[in-house]
């Protein structure tokens, strides 16, 4: 079984300058580059990967990513309630720009690298997050709807492949290793869902495995992202 994630399109709070997040009243919908970038993926994904439906972020940024995607292919989108971005405490994003990095989430999971279940008032732990993925992957392969397209979030899908490739062995302490993989606005990995059958061949995995990572859906002058050529972060 095939499953596309997309991540959502540049969000105003991406496409912001010394900040990593803006109040999400402010920063949670796109900006205007970022509705380019959804309307250049949702032709892509129309003409090239013949989706079978479509699973959405509850928040706005994945939800108007998701939207021309679903006029292009006719395809209403499901909302999973719980594919939400990570949550920071609430006071997060009214912080000053330097100090909202210095309490960034992988900063703070690396200061408690031996507690996974740590969390400050309001915001998600390591383990919360990881939940929130195996129950996603989990959802996805019972209901085993092949070219499901899932609209979300860049901390979010790198869980997914972390926990894909390592499994268990993911735990707070590898959170630098998290900014070794590019995330792009609008970028599409794919992973399949595969049963071995007893065959001997170590490629034959059981159960997920990431096939490619953030293919960029826009041109090189609409990209953002870790790895893209605009703030996008």
């Amino acid at each position: 079984m095939r499953v596309f994630f997309l991540r959502h399109a540049e969000s105003r709070s991406n496409a912001a300058t010394g900040v990593v997040s803006l109040p999400e009243e402010h920063g949670d919908s796109l900006s205007e580059r970022g509705r380019r970038q959804a309307a250049a993926a949702a032709a892509l994904i129309a003409n090239r990967l013949a989706i079978s439906r479509i699973v959405c972020s509850p928040m706005g940024r994945a939800r108007e990513t998701a939207e021309p995607i679903a006029r292009a292919t006719g395809l209403e989108p499901e909302t999973w309630e719980w594919i939400h971005e990570l949550r920071e405490p609430p006071e997060y994003s009214r912080l000053s720009g330097e100090e909202q990095q210095r309490q960034r989430w992988s900063n703070r999971m690396r200061d408690h690298a031996d507690d996974p279940h740590h969390s400050p008032a309001g915001g998600e732990s390591f383990a919360d997050i990881a939940g929130r993925v195996d129950r996603t992957l989990d959802r996805l392969a019972a209901e085993d709807v092949g070219r499901t397209l899932v609209v979300g979030h860049g901390i979010f899908l790198r869980f997914a492949f972390f926990l894909t490739v390592l499994g268990d062995s993911f735990v707070p302490a590898d959170m630098d290793r998290v900014w070794r993989i590019g995330s792009l606005n609008c970028g599409i990995s794919t992973f399949d869902f595969v049963r071995e059958e007893g065959s001997a061949n170590p490629a034959d995995i059981d159960g997920w495995r990431c096939v490619s990572w953030m293919a960029p859906t826009v041109g090189p002058e609409d990209a953002t992202g870790t790895g893209g050529g605009g703030p996008g972060n």
